[in-house]
């Protein structure tokens, strides 16, 4: 069987401030990791993040589910478009 995501391939490039102040880090997802049935990880990269607010990092992080991570309310008015969406 061949591979499937598993990951998303993420890099912290900076910092930012809220409109309320708060400072929050800058995530730029560079790409896809996907495990075979033996266990084996690629990457594919899709970008690679330059500057120096860059460290060099990439992280891995396991997808969160599309209704998971949809508000509430925007669920309630989900529409026929929202399943042609390719993210």
């Amino acid at each position: 069987m061949a591979a499937k995501k598993t990951h998303n391939v993420v890099a912290t490039v900076g910092e930012y401030k809220t409109q309320s102040g708060e400072t929050k880090k800058r995530y730029v997802n560079c790409g896809s990791a996907f495990t075979n049935d033996e266990g084996n990880i690629s990457i594919k990269l899709d970008t690679v993040p330059v500057g120096p607010d860059w460290s060099g990092w990439l992280s891995l992080y396991v997808p969160k589910d599309r209704q998971e991570s949809r508000p509430a309310a925007r669920q309630a008015t989900k529409s026929a478009e929202d399943d042609d969406l390719p993210y």
